[in-house]
Parts: structure tokens; sequence; C-alpha cells
């Protein structure tokens, strides 16, 4: 073997001869060393096993071999699928083997039950024939043979039978698929968490079963699933009066321009759907919103809410500062992600930092170029990104172009090797006029890849923040407060500490966070998290003891109840009691805030309910998500009475189905970013633009999904590597000087133009 795959006296080779197996491709064989091979992606050797090993080490799988770091994700998903195979193929063989013993064995009962053990040349034609007669004619005996008969479960299909059922699954899903264009369900209908457990049930029902009819969807199944809906709300209503609740309440307006006010109610054991006011009728004031906003907490229960958390519309702001006025007993609280997401629009605003917005829309221009082109798109996926894209959503309209700065900066080599690459060149998008002006940013511009380093330096500690308040994961409560002190530092930091580079940027978040988003909830919550305010490096306890404060006198109205909470405060910041127990004091940066008290704050019980609620709240109103689909139909000028309770029966079961669909799942699928889900937000990245389409390229059908998409932890991985990359990297802010500093006259200072709660 290693004399036919070795070449000019190299120690490696690649797959052995006569050999068909897809792992080789991504193996090579260590010449001289039998069953051993080295790792392409890693460089990893493996020594014995053979081919069966690589494959555990490039599918992840642990016991085997260690997994390689390397490996695109469609070849572990490839090797993944190949080892299922080989172990079902085992499976199979092992229970052949069985059935063949059992038809061995059944064999020889049968002989045994003749009349002669050892017969005679004579007898063996008549017992022959004689068994065959009782075999054809008895029911009651079972037939003998070797082999496994074909229509057995564990047998091996023939070729046509495995064709059949092919071509049967494969008219299943075409049924399936005319009934879905004919009644027109959005394509990630097929990412619903009940989607597959809908098809499991028909199909145990067998041919024949018919499905609900109209009146059965629109009446009596309507009202179970209601009923069920409620029952599952019951629980999560359960743990208000323990943990508290935050309501939140999000306006904008559907695709009819109608204004509507959508309310939820946020706990750790997850969010809620109240319901959904249509307000194209009445006037969005302070007065009108206040006598809505009153109506929920009615609902909710006055003792059961730590906060109501509205975006800072200057009506909605009114109204809610109104409501914690007249009730007294919790706070109005700022939509944390909305005043992060500004601070964001502010960095990008052509005013104060052109050479940002620049950059944005030249990099918007190689994104809109990519995606509108068929064989350019293929090409990046297939031949350089392993499948990944250059967008991504974020939470917020701005959060996704600096996501996506950061998305294009990670493929920066790649992109520009494609751009050089023979494919690219002698194609005809490359020797287009669109093509080599796209071409010329990738390549030719000093400036492009040097201003997206410094604007993903600036922005990416404000969107891991935006992702924090906008968590539902955990509570935000006890880390948005020391999350803001902890983002203006790196940005300071990677700056190097430089006031002319820095300054602009932090008078622009100092600005929103002093007059908008600061809250006294948010300097307790960070005051009760031990494993912030015990951290060596804290040094704003005397601040936070302020907000904690405030904080205690409106949402503990008992006077008696606040002197005990006052006392009990000293055993905490003491860390005296079980507060300093060894392992107290090890859990504080481990465990969740909120399971900290509960294990050790029970010598403090008024403190320790205290804390409890104030850490399980959220900090933003972003869970209000904008399901346009949901509410088309149910916000109208023709109304029916009876309808109308009909339609808002379906959109409290829709709206809470989908939450805790979210909730059950959690990983998060590829993102197709030519796909109309992901239009809204993407719309400024891939929407087509005349001056930048090239040709009739435009077909779709041969785009594949994409294989994968960043996830957090690879976001990391990418900073911490451009970090070490651009540690030293005087030369860029050198190169910035023309831009930077940029000190604004006072007039036009962005912390003044900051306005107080008149954004939308």
């Amino acid at each position: 073997m290693a004399e036919n795959s070795s070449s000019g006296g190299s120690s490696m080779a690649s797959a052995p001869a006569r050999s068909d197996d897809p792992a080789w491709a991504h193996g090579q064989v260590v010449v001289g060393a039998k069953n051993s091979c080295i790792c392409v992606h890693c460089s990893k050797r493996i020594n014995g096993g053979g081919i069966t090993r690589l494959k555990y080490h490039l599918a992840g799988i642990k016991g085997q071999v260690e997994a390689c770091k390397k490996v695109p994700p469609d070849v572990k998903w490839q090797m993944k699928q190949l080892i299922e195979d080989l172990t079902m193929e085992k499976e199979k063989r092992k229970r052949l083997r069985i059935d063949i013993g059992n038809s061995q064995s059944l064999s020889n009962d049968e002989v045994e039950e003749g009349d002669s053990v050892n017969p005679t040349s004579s007898d063996i034609g008549s017992q022959a024939s004689k068994r065959l007669t009782m075999q054809g004619t008895s029911a009651n005996r079972k037939k003998t043979t070797l082999f496994v008969p074909r229509n057995t479960p564990n047998s091996q299909p023939s070729i046509k039978s495995a064709m059949a059922s092919k071509e049967k699954e494969h008219n299943a899903r075409k049924v399936i698929a005319r009934w879905w264009y004919d009644v027109n369900v959005p394509f990630n209908g097929a990412k619903s968490y009940y989607y597959q457990p809908m098809i499991d049930a028909i199909a145990s029902m067998g041919p024949g079963f018919k499905g609900p009819s109209y009146h059965d969807l629109r009446g009596p199944l309507l009202k179970d699933v209601v009923h069920d809906v409620h029952e599952y709300l019951f629980e999560i209503k359960a743990d208000w009066k323990l943990y508290g609740c935050s309501i939140m309440a999000d306006g904008w307006s559907n695709r009819r321009n109608v204004p509507i006010v959508n309310f939820l109610a946020y706990s750790p054991r997850g969010t809620i759907f109240l319901k959904s006011v249509d307000t194209s009728g009445l006037r969005k004031d302070k007065e009108t919103l206040l006598e809505m906003f009153d109506e929920v907490v009615k609902e909710v229960g006055q003792e059961n809410i730590v906060q109501f958390v509205s975006d800072n519309e200057s009506a909605f702001k009114a109204a809610g500062k109104a409501l914690q006025q007249r009730y007294g007993t919790f706070f109005w609280s700022p939509c944390a992600a909305h005043c992060i997401d500004l601070m964001l629009e502010n960095i990008s605003d052509p005013r104060y930092f052109p050479m940002i917005d620049e950059t944005i829309k030249k990099a918007r221009n190689i994104t809109k170029f990519i995606y509108n082109h068929a064989w350019v798109l293929a090409l990046m996926r297939k031949d350089f990104t392993n499948g990944n894209d250059l967008c991504r959503p974020g939470i917020t309209r701005f959060a996704t172009h600096f996501l996506s700065i950061q998305c294009l900066l990670k493929f920066k080599k790649e992109l520009r090797q494609m751009f050089t690459c023979m494919k690219w060149v002698e194609s005809s998008h490359g020797k287009s006029k669109v093509g080599k002006e796209i071409t010329a940013i990738i390549l030719q511009d000093k400036d492009f890849w040097p201003r997206c380093e410094h604007i993903v330096k600036v922005s990416e500690p404000l969107v891991r923040v935006l992702r924090l308040a906008d968590s539902e994961e955990k509570p935000s409560m006890g880390y948005l407060y020391e999350a803001m002190d902890k983002a203006k530092e790196a940005i300071k930091t990677r700056l190097k500490n430089r006031v002319s580079q820095y300054g602009p940027y932090i008078r622009v978040i100092d600005a929103r966070w002093d007059k908008q988003l600061h809250s006294p909830l948010h300097a307790a919550g960070c005051f009760l998290n031990p494993g912030i305010y015990f951290r060596p490096s804290f040094t704003k306890q005397k601040e936070v003891t302020r907000g904690l404060l405030s904080t205690i006198t409106r949402l503990v109205p008992d006077c008696d109840t606040q002197d005990l909470i006052s006392g009990q405060l000293e055993e905490y910041k003491k860390a005296t009691g079980d507060f300093g127990m060894p392992l107290a004091i090890r859990q504080r940066e481990k465990l969740n805030p909120v399971a900290w008290w509960e294990q050790f704050g029970n010598d403090t019980q008024e403190l320790q309910k205290f804390a409890i609620r104030i850490l399980s709240q959220c900090c933003s109103a972003t869970g209000c998500e904008r399901n346009w689909s949901i509410f088309e139909f149910i916000h109208s000028k023709r109304r029916n009475r009876l309808e109308h309770k009909r339609l808002s029966d379906l959109v409290f079961v829709r709206y809470n189905l989908r939450i805790q669909q979210r909730n059950l799942s959690k990983t998060r699928d590829a993102l197709d970013p030519i796909s109309l889900d992901n239009i809204d937000l993407l719309n400024e990245w891939i929407c087509e633009e005349p001056s930048l389409l090239d040709g009739d390229d435009i077909s779709w059908e041969t785009i594949e999904a994409p294989l994968s998409t960043l996830t957090l932890e690879d976001e990391e991985t990418c900073f911490d590597e451009e970090n070490i990359e651009l540690g030293g990297n005087d030369q860029l802010l050198e190169c910035l000087v023309d831009d930077f500093p940029y000190i604004p006259p006072q007039d036009q200072d962005p912390y003044f133009y900051v306005n107080d709660g008149d954004d939308v």
C-alpha cells in the first residue's frame, strides 16, 4: 500500500489503492507505519485504527481520539453521518448472524423430530420431500431457511424496493410542498418546533387519516389549544410572587401602517405574551398611554411588578414615569437595547463620524454585489468561507451594521484570495465595471481594512452589552451596570488610552447612559451581584449603594421591612454568617446571582427575597418580537365582534407558542441572507441596487443553503485573534490621523446632541 501511494520519497501518502472511502480526502497515510494516518486539517498523527479513528477524529466524537479543532463544519457533519452508517451496518450484520443462527437451530430441531437421527441414503429423499410437504401445508410450522427473508424488518432491501421507497418519500415531500405553496405558508415554518411532531402524528395514524376541518381548526381545536396555553402560562405566573416580573411595552406599526402596542411579561421562568392593542384610533399621548399601561398593571397585579419597560419615545417615557409615580411600588425603566442601539446609531452618524459612515457604505456595496449574483455567492460559500456568510442580522438595525463589518473583517483573507483567484479573474463578473470597482475596494483601498478594524475595536464592546441586555437565557439586571463600565474601559484600552482617539465615542456613550439609561434599579442589581460587588477591582461600591437605597425605598413600602433589610445589608457587605462560608465565597462568580442568594441568603430572609426579585429582571423590551405575520389579520378596520374574539385568541396562541418554541429550541439555524425571512434587518446589506448589479446572474435555484453561521464563540475567538494581531499596531492609529482626532465644537458635541428621551 505504501509503495502504491507514496511519491517522491515522502513519508506520507494519500488514500490507499482501490480505497473509495470519502474520509481519505481528509487524511494522509504514514508510510511504514501500519494503520497510521495524519489529518490534513490539523496535522495530528493518529496511530492505529486506520480510517475509522480518523473519522472519529474529524467528527469530534470523544472516547476514541482527540477531536479535530480545524475541521470545517460540513466535513464534520459528513464524518458523523459515515460513523452513524457504519454503526447501523454493524448492528444489521449482528442481527443477521443471530437470525441465521436461529434458522440453523430450527432446522436441527426438525431433523430430530424424524424417525432416525442418522438417516440412510435411501431415507434422505423421502425425508426431504416430507419436510417440504409439511412446510407447504402446515400453517403452524415456520419456514426453514438459512437466509433472512426479504420482507423482514432487519433484512437488506433489494435495489428495486430501495429505489421505490426513495421515490415514495420524494412524492410525499412533494405533496407537502404543493400544499405549502398553495396556502402560502412562510418557508421558515419548516423550522417550527411543532413541525416534525405533526408529521409523526399523521404518519402514526396511517393512510386514510382525515385532517381537521375548517370548522374544527377555527372552533373546538382552537379552544383546546387556548386552554393548553393558559395551563402553560399558569405555571409561569405562579412564580411571579417569588421572582416578580417585568412588564414590557413595545410600540410599532405593521405592514398596513397600523400602530400597535404589544405587552409581554418577563420572569426567569419565561416570557409570556399578554395582549396587543390597536392604537390607530387613539392619540398616542401621555394620557392615553398611561391609561393603557394602567390596565395592564391591574391585569398582572401591582404586587407582582418590579419594573415597567418601554422604549425612549417621549410619549412612552412620560407615560411610564407617570405610572411609576401613580403606584410608587415599581420602576419605569427605559429599554436598554434601544438605548445601546442609539449609541451605535450616533457612532455611525455622518455628522460626527464620517469615516465610519463611509466605511459602512463600502462594506454594504461588497455584500450587495455578492448576494445579488448567484455565481459569485456560490463561489464564495463553496471555495472560500466553508458555507459561512458575510452578513448576519443583529438585534437591531445598527447592531446589524457593526456585526456585518465584524464578519467581513473575519473573512478578509478569504475575500482577498477570492478576488485574486483565476475563476474570478477569468469570469465575466471579474471583467465587468462593477466587479472591478468591488475588487478595488477589497484589494487596493488602503484605508478600507484598517478602518474596518478600527470600527470593530470601537463597536464590539457595545454589541456585546447589547447582546447581554437582550439575553433571555439569564436575567441581565445584575450585569448591565458593570458591563457598561467595562465596555468604555475596553474602548479606551483598544485605542491606546489616547483621549483624542476614544474621547468622542465615550462622550456619545456617557450621554445616552447619563441622560436615558441609568437607573437606580441597575445600580441595585450591581450591588446585589456577589460576583461583581466583591471583586477586588470593583471600585464603585458607594455609587451603587445610593442606587440600592433608592430601590429599597420604592420597592419595599413597609418601613419595618426596610429597616430589617438595611440591617441585614451589613452581613452581606462584611461577608459574615453564611455569606462568609468558603463555599459561598467560591461560588460568587460561578453561580447565577439568583441561585447564589437562594443558597446562602437564608439567614437574611427579607434581604434574600428583595435581592431575588431585583436580580430576576431583564433590562430591555426586545422580547416583544416583531412577528409581523401574527398580526396581519387581527388589527383591521372591518370587524365582527365574534370573529374579532376568535382572532384575538389566535394571536394569543401564536405568540405564546412562538415564545415557548424559542425557549425549547436554543440552537441557531444557519442564516440564509437571500431569504425574505431575514430581509427586514438585512435589507441594507443584501437588497439589490441598480448601480451594483452586473448582468442577469439570478439563478437562485443553484444556490446551496449556508452550511454554518457564526456563533458567539466564533466571534470571541475571532476578536481575540484580532487583538493579538493588532495589539501593537500603532501604525493603524497613525494612518487615521487625517480622520482623528475629531473634537467637535461645543455646539456640535455628541454629548449635547443627545436629547433627553425624544428618540424614536
